[in-house]
């Protein structure tokens, strides 16, 4: 387990189980996308769980939909990105979805400490923002990026186009495997959320993990 340095002072979040519990949100959205796609029979009914459509939450748009439509041509694919987008915009603009506990005050805190926020995001460069702003933690961050956005294709990428723009060392706060990765794909300290969607097997690799978003600053304190 690596120690985190006090001189670090550059954090890299992602959204989706980390900042924002977006489950029931996305669950929902995925769910309208799948059943516009089977209306407009673009593939068959396979019976999508709960369980299913939270599996693929946090992965980039076409991951996910690999995962759910295993047989679908790339043309599907890409014709259904736009449409979950648009349901995901409706269901952030219909008030779903919030902040996990003890979110706002512990970026709050975290800013007035010093530290530069970012976000790295697998979600659309449309909900990310509106979803910040609607909560009130725009004017905490001093970038919110997301994969499509700057078309990177993966989040290791992503977290790389960040750090070049930061021009400083930081550590990557995030609840999947993919985040982790992205850490320490980019050589940084990892520090992995249980109480978001990922598993203890996704975060197994993490240097620190907390249960509550909240214990993030005496982590950080403590190194």
């Amino acid at each position: 387990m690596g120690g985190i340095s006090m001189k670090v002072k550059v954090l890299i979040f992602d959204m989706d189980g980390t900042l924002f519990d977006s489950r029931q949100l996305l669950s929902q959205a995925i769910e309208n996308t799948l059943q516009y796609a089977v209306e407009q029979k673009m593939y068959d009914d396979e019976g999508w769980t709960e369980k299913d459509r939270v599996g693929v939450i946090g992965q980039p748009y076409h991951q996910a939909f690999r995962e759910l439509l295993p047989q679908a041509s790339e043309q599907v694919i890409n014709d259904l990105e736009p449409v979950l987008d648009r349901f995901i915009l409706r269901e952030v603009n219909n008030g779903k979805g919030g902040l996990f506990p003890g979110v706002k005050e512990t970026l709050s805190d975290l800013s007035v400490q010093g530290y530069e926020l970012y976000v790295a995001s697998n979600g659309n460069a449309e909900y990310v923002p509106a979803a910040l702003e609607r909560e009130g933690l725009t004017s905490l961050f001093k970038g919110v990026f997301s994969v499509q956005q700057y078309q990177a294709g993966n989040k290791v990428e992503l977290v790389r186009t960040i750090l070049q723009k930061a021009g400083k060392d930081a550590i990557m706060i995030g609840d999947r495997s993919s985040d982790i990765e992205a850490g320490k794909e980019n050589q940084l300290v990892t520090i992995g959320c249980r109480f978001g969607y990922g598993d203890d097997k996704e975060l197994a690799g993490s240097d620190k993990a907390v249960d509550h978003f909240k214990e993030l600053t005496q982590v950080l304190t403590e190194g």
